[in-house]
């Protein structure tokens, strides 16, 4: 299958002077511009390289092109110096794919390191930090391969109240916790539970990156669901985590991007979150909050949905 060229932009460096390190990678021109994305951090720089101003912040990185191989998620680490806070990671794909988290960043040393997942060939992997100075932006080019587009992707980030968050893609007829009809960290993680044609490992689902404390991201994809209704839950599954905590949840479905942003998540608390009828695609978006500490042994066992 053919993959469009990708093209996505970083902002300018704020107030600071601009400069633009030339892409040796390739140095022709990007056509076509997509500009649908939209969570994407730094939307203006078309070009795999390195953007930066005087002041801002900086890394000594120089590669801007990654061929990841036969993967779905790749670690990315390094240091990055002159950061205030935490950084942002964007990932773009073909058909408006994308996704977004954040780079937790050591406040005295400026080492990062953070998974992403990453969809399928040819995509941009974008790095955004900031301080008083401007922005930052390390854009590089990375390709998968013998990889297949899912159907149904489910990604969830969250602040650093949040504690171990757990994100849950329940097969129509199933339930939450279930180890036969729930992709979650129990079941999913390495080799998903047997979904769809009995034996057949491409339609099954499978969590590729889990996350058991603050920011995540975690990340759940299948190719060729089943028809029917699915649902997507998020477990505030750390005991110390805050009543205030926030998060999101991006999906990518039959080529439609929808972002669920998840408000004030208790621990052992489950935000019903979405719907996804299939094979029509449809994504139905929730806000319910189910108060699970009394059903809680080892994750929420209340009968949902």
């Amino acid at each position: 299958m053919s993959l469009m060229l990708l093209v996505l932009a970083a902002t300018a460096c704020g107030s600071g002077e601009t400069e633009e390190k030339p892409d040796d990678i390739n140095p022709d021109p990007i056509p076509d511009p997509v500009s649908n994305y939209r969570l994407d951090p730094a939307p203006t720089r078309t070009k795999p390289g390195e953007y930066t101003c005087n002041g801002c912040p900086d890394t000594d990185i120089a590669s801007f092109e990654l061929s990841a191989g036969d993967v779905t998620q790749n670690t990315f680490d390094g240091t990055v110096r002159n950061a205030q806070g935490n950084g942002t990671f964007f990932v773009g794909g073909a058909n408006g794919q994308e996704l977004v988290g954040t780079i937790e960043t050591d406040p005295d040393t400026g080492e990062f390191s953070f998974n992403a997942p990453l969809f399928c060939g040819e995509q941009l992997v974008k790095c955004v930090w900031s301080n008083a100075s401007g922005t930052y932006v390390l854009v590089t080019r990375v390709f998968t391969t013998n990889c297949v587009t899912p159907d149904i992707r489910a990604t969830l980030s969250w602040d650093d109240e949040g504690y171990d968050w757990e994100l849950h893609l329940i097969k129509p007829g199933g339930r939450i916790n279930d180890d036969v009809t729930d992709c979650t960290w129990t079941t999913c993680v390495g080799q998903g539970p047997d979904w769809g044609v009995p034996d057949d490992l491409s339609d099954d689902p499978k969590k590729d990156v889990d996350d058991t404390d603050t920011f995540g991201p975690e990340n759940i994809f299948l190719s060729k669901p089943e028809n029917g209704t699915y649902h997507v839950y998020v477990e505030h599954w750390g005991s110390g985590g805050s009543p205030t905590s926030d998060g999101q949840l991006v999906l990518n479905v039959a080529g439609k991007v929808t972002i669920i942003d998840i408000q004030d998540l208790p621990s052992h608390y489950v935000w019903k979150a979405a719907t996804i009828t299939w094979p029509e695609g449809v994504v139905t978006p929730f806000t319910e909050k189910v108060d699970c500490s009394g059903d809680w042994v080892n994750g929420c066992r209340a009968a949902m949905p």
